[in-house]
């Protein structure tokens, strides 16, 4: 009896558990990033220094399928994918090679990719990106391209109502990848034999040029109390005229109500979201 009254309540405990979960709101977003032209009448001073932007918890869903869609383009033979030195490419009979799953694709690419690959997917299990199949702004990126606008991200995941505590940040990178300015470094490859070797051999200097940025780089955080609640914290970086790398910031908190298009404004960036009930 006793045992029979233990599976009983174990019974009980996981039915309860499992309500809880399907009880759990899921909504998804999907999103549009795209560049803006500042204005002649900008003012905004980008040489402030600024915190780096840190969150408690984070997601690289983006960065991840931004990278599966890197090896998608490497098996369909796209030659900056190519790992092999330029004296093998030009003598190799084959223009084969390995995209192996391991790879970090992002490194090769001069620009990110619009849409993030993820496989299409059904399920309230854990967050996930959205496929572009599932995907309802193409009129709105059609309208945005139409008007002269360039779209640097388009990308959307599912995810469950979650507090402003518990709610990850989403990793956002897109665009252009911004270079530092190249710096140069004296080689001094000048032997110990005396004053006399200088003549005969030039200092030689070598490029510096490692470090780099995604045009956008930064985080998205949906959380739910009552209310919908999206807080963006954005760097924009770009290469200004006097070939010097800069950096904007877009931090907005804003309230938002699932089916309405929203956009959030920035003299460098604009968004175009939406956040929809998923199975609610």
């Amino acid at each position: 009896m006793k045992h029979k009254l233990l599976k009983l309540t174990t019974l009980t405990f996981l039915t309860a558990f499992a309500a809880n979960a399907n009880a759990t709101r899921w909504f998804e977003i999907e999103l549009i990033a795209f560049e803006q032209k500042p204005t002649p009448e900008l003012r905004e001073d980008f040489k402030l220094e600024r915190k780096p932007i840190q969150a408690r918890k984070t997601l690289d869903m983006i960065e991840t399928g931004l990278n599966n869609q890197g090896q998608i383009q490497c098996l369909s033979g796209e030659p900056q994918f190519d790992p092999r030195e330029l004296s093998q490419q030009i003598v190799a009979t084959s223009s084969s090679w390995q995209c192996d799953d391991d790879r970090n694709y992002l490194e090769q690419m001069h620009a990110l990719p619009l849409i993030p690959f993820a496989e299409p997917q059904e399920h309230m299990d854990s967050m996930y990106l959205l496929a572009e199949e599932q995907f309802q702004f193409a009129s709105v990126l059609n309208k945005l391209k139409r008007e002269g606008l360039d779209p640097i991200l388009h990308t959307g995941w599912r995810f469950p109502e979650m507090s402003s505590r518990r709610a990850p940040s989403i990793e956002i990178i897109a665009g252009q990848k911004i270079a530092k300015p190249t710096s140069y470094k004296a080689i001094n490859n000048i032997s110990n034999d005396g004053y006399i070797s200088l003549l005969d051999k030039p200092i030689q200097h070598q490029a510096i040029n490692d470090e780099y940025k995604w045009q956008v780089e930064g985080l998205m955080k949906i959380h739910v109390r009552h209310y919908l609640f999206v807080t963006t914290d954005l760097d924009i970086n770009f290469i200004d005229n006097e070939g010097e790398l800069q950096q904007a910031r877009m931090s907005q908190y804003t309230r938002v109500y699932s089916g309405d298009i929203h956009y959030l404004d920035h003299p460098r960036l604009g968004i175009i979201f939406q956040i929809r009930k998923y199975k609610h």
